[in-house]
């Protein structure tokens, strides 16, 4: 379900956030799908293309979240006028992560 138009507005971004052991990028597909690619750290060359759910909460803040197919579920809580990303994630192998890290907009697909 989106919100506010949160996904039509994120379609063709591209999101790097630097986390302090990993770099995800982002790129929205569509409103439907995106695709996650881990750049660097742990987990360097994972990629998987996913069904996504965002909502707007406020002026440039944004609820992302989204189950990879190997089980790990990710929600971010986005401030883009800041460029400050909230995240928190259950793996698939469990155990619960909380990470705060900077986004950097890499432009349109």
């Amino acid at each position: 379900m989106t919100s506010g138009g949160a996904s039509s507005r994120l379609v063709g971004q591209v999101l790097e956030i630097t986390f302090p052991s990993f770099v995800p990028r982002i790129t929205f597909n569509s409103e439907r799908k995106l695709t996650v690619e881990i750049l660097s750290g742990e987990n360097t060359g994972f990629t998987d293309t996913v069904d996504y759910d965002a909502i707007a909460i406020g002026d440039g803040l944004v609820i992302l979240s989204w189950q990879e197919h190997i089980g790990s579920t990710i929600v971010h809580v986005l401030d883009l006028n800041a460029n400050d990303a909230h995240t928190f994630v259950t793996p698939a192998k469990g155990g619960f992560m909380r990470l705060n890290g900077r986004i950097k907009l890499k432009g349109a697909t």
